[in-house]
């Protein structure tokens, strides 16, 4: 495993230093459009588009990647992302901001198909869990403390623009100097949502769900913070409380979820979602320390950012092998409208009845699981075969080069469970069936 990650060194620093750069970006967006005047339905509007933008991308950037290659298709995308921050300081205008929020997602979602579909072809039966564990922390990792470079100046100044964009041009250095080999670029297959309609409901609904609050606390979060006075100090304090969070509870849930019927951990932890989201609500309305924020803010990432890994689980458990990508590609699906919706919904609802709604929104958003997973486990009944968890990073929707591996792993595991079925899986993404 070691050996396989100092190969992918230079990957991951390009991508730490991307996802960097992006979670400063992103949280600063939505402060300086707050600044400039942009209602907060409009704010809604610009996450939209960026969210299209990763959707669309997650479809057609392979396109590029299989034309250009890996190395020079993520310096195509970063270069062009790069250009972004200061082109947004250039022309502040909403129709202008809008265009490129969906330019940056539509590119995001190339950089991270480069990136994961690199980790899979690098890793092994063995070492793919442990190199996809170590994405998912560089994911939270870098995305949290992205949030802490707000604090090294003021969003109504273009500095932090300037520092967003030295970032995202930094992150190409490590890929173009590196001397190990660019895996070859596999052709995608199609998007469908039928299988996954027909087989696993739960986990269909379940993507939607994550998609819609994830997109909607990084887009609105900081708006919030803002709206209940607290400095670019603590809001950027707060949204990392947030994302380190998902860091957590991840494999504990995962764990459970394991033994227990997962349709009922999943309800489970909408129904934590759901405490926390009114507690959330709660707090606006009392004059706490603000400890107390930061807190319920970790322990609501800890329980929203699982959902959208237990929703793949469950998909995995109920799906054919022969059918994984396809049913995979239905969750990005799930995934991806409900990244779209998150924020125009969550945007106007604070718009119209102020920074609270955003937690009642997500509340309402995990009520509704809740009650479908519950019915689900009730009226479904069990799998007769279940796969281990695979935790995975809710900050970004992925892509769909993540599941080629579980595709390429299904049929060596298989044999190795026919001859032992009490040899321990090696391979989490496809291990032997429990």
């Amino acid at each position: 495993m070691f050996a396989t990650a100092r190969t992918l060194t230079a990957l991951f620093s390009s991508y730490g230093l991307l996802l960097l750069a992006n979670g400063l970006f992103t949280t600063l967006t939505s402060l300086r459009s707050k600044i400039e005047g942009f209602s907060v339905e409009t704010l809604g509007l610009l996450m939209a588009c960026y969210f299209l933008g990763m959707f669309v991308g997650a479809r057609f950037a392979p396109k590029q990647i299989e034309r250009a290659g890996h190395i020079r298709a993520f310096a195509a995308f970063a270069s062009v992302l790069s250009m972004s921050p200061l082109v947004h300081m250039l022309w502040i205008d909403p129709k202008i901001w809008a265009l490129l929020r969906y330019v940056d997602g539509y590119c995001l979602a190339g950089l991270f198909i480069v990136t994961e579909s690199w980790l899979n072809a690098r890793a092994t039966n063995q070492t793919r869990g442990s190199i996809l564990a170590l994405y998912m922390v560089v994911n939270y990792l870098a995305y949290g403390i992205g949030q802490l470079l707000l604090s090294f100046s003021d969003p109504g100044h273009f500095d932090l623009f300037a520092v967003a964009s030295i970032s995202f041009s930094l992150s190409l250095v490590p890929l173009l100097l590196t001397r190990s080999e660019a895996p070859a670029p596999e052709p995608m297959t199609k998007l469908t949502i039928k299988p996954l309609l027909k087989t696993a409901p739960a986990g269909f609904w379940g993507a939607i769900c994550a998609g819609s609050i994830n997109s909607a606390f990084f887009a609105m979060a900081p708006i919030f913070a803002q709206d209940l006075g607290l400095s670019v100090q603590q809001i950027s304090i707060f949204m990392m409380c947030g994302i380190f969070g998902g860091l957590f509870l991840q494999i504990p849930i995962g764990r459970l979820s394991d033994r227990i019927e997962r349709r009922r951990v999943l309800a489970a932890v909408s129904f934590g979602t759901l405490l926390v989201s009114l507690s959330m609500i709660v707090l606006t309305r009392l004059d706490l320390p603000i400890w107390w924020l930061y807190g319920t803010v970790f322990a609501y990432g800890s329980l929203a950012f699982v959902i959208y890994s237990l929703s793949s689980a469950h998909v995995n458990d109920w799906s054919d092998p022969s059918q994984l990508m396809q049913t995979s590609s239905g969750l990005l699906v799930g995934y991806g409208f409900g990244a779209i919706g998150g924020p125009l919904i969550s945007g106007a609802l604070m718009g119209q009845f102020g920074p609270a709604a955003l937690f009642a929104y997500t509340g309402s958003c995990v009520f509704l699981l809740m009650l479908f997973a519950i019915y689900q486990s009730v009226v479904a009944g069990q799998a007769r075969e279940k796969m281990a968890f695979v935790p995975q990073p809710a900050a970004q929707f992925p892509a769909e080069e993540l599941f080629h591996a579980a595709q390429d792993a299904a049929e060596p595991v298989a044999e190795v469970a026919t001859e032992s079925p009490t040899m321990p899986p090696n391979n989490p993404l496809r291990p032997a069936r429990m």
